[in-house]
């Protein structure tokens, strides 16, 4: 009789979670609910987004990275740029990078940034779509991981020429003790056309269920300045002339939002 109840059981615990996996079904195509996202295809390669920005110039050349970081950063579609400001460079100086391999240029760079931070800044840009349900990249973990520690953090409002975007800004600190430069670094993210400054926000966009489509990009300052309020105004002041031509690049959400 154990037995036979036991199967019973079972048998009974089956029919149930069969009718509630196809009522599940129905109701998630009655619906039109989407569990997971379809790819979002950039309006052109990161690569093609024209610079300079403005007075900031582009010093580096976009080069691909090595096949075992792209595969840890989980994305082939970014750019990794360093900038100068021509209204404190001269032309000579933002000259002198032509010709130059990429590890000459970025040696260049440093040197002119370690005398000049007010003039120097570095964009990192990443874009993912299809199946995204987390942001693993993000400074408050990489730079820890590598060994700084986190000295202040913000939730901000940045003009960046009247878009008003709500920016996350931190200052780091090596504790290493080999007496690394200190870093500030500031962070966006544009989600199914929406600008957020976190994570958790961007896991809530595309947790959409009525979403078909989903992407994120991630839009990363960096600067090497002392002054951290000095710092904020320079990277507002970038953004300001970087966003209209990052825009371009990154997809028209109104194409997809209303696709069922």
């Amino acid at each position: 009789m154990i037995k036979l109840s036991t199967k019973v059981s079972f048998v009974i615990a089956m029919i149930v979670l069969g009718s509630s996996a196809v009522a599940l079904e129905g109701a998630t195509r009655f619906l039109k609910l989407h569990f997971r996202k379809e790819r979002v295809e950039l309006r052109q390669a990161l690569e093609q987004i024209s610079s300079p920005f403005g007075p900031w110039v582009q010093v580096s050349e976009d080069t691909p990275l090595p096949e075992d970081i792209e595969h840890t950063l989980g994305t082939s579609n970014y750019i990794f740029r360093d900038y100068l400001d021509s209204r404190i460079f001269n032309q000579e100086t933002i000259d002198s990078f032509k010709g130059k391999s990429a590890i000459e240029r970025k040696q260049q760079f440093l040197e002119l940034q370690q005398k000049t931070p007010e003039g120097a800044i570095s964009l990192s840009l990443t874009y993912y779509t299809g199946l995204v349900d987390t942001v693993a990249h993000v400074p408050d973990r990489c730079y820890i991981a590598d060994g700084y520690d986190v000295a202040s953090a913000d939730n901000l409002k940045w003009p960046a020429g009247g878009r008003n975007l709500a920016v996350r800004y931190l200052s780091f600190e090596d504790t290493t003790g080999v007496q690394r430069v200190s870093r500030n670094v500031a962070y966006l993210f544009q989600a199914n056309g929406k600008y957020v400054a976190g994570p958790i926000d961007v896991r809530i966009v595309l947790q959409d269920l009525f979403a078909r489509y989903g992407y994120y990009a991630k839009i990363e300052l960096m600067t090497t300045m002392s002054d951290r309020d000095k710092s904020a105004k320079i990277m507002d002041d970038f953004l300001g002339h970087a966003m209209a031509p990052i825009e371009m690049a990154l997809p028209d959400w109104k194409q997809y939002q209303n696709k069922k």
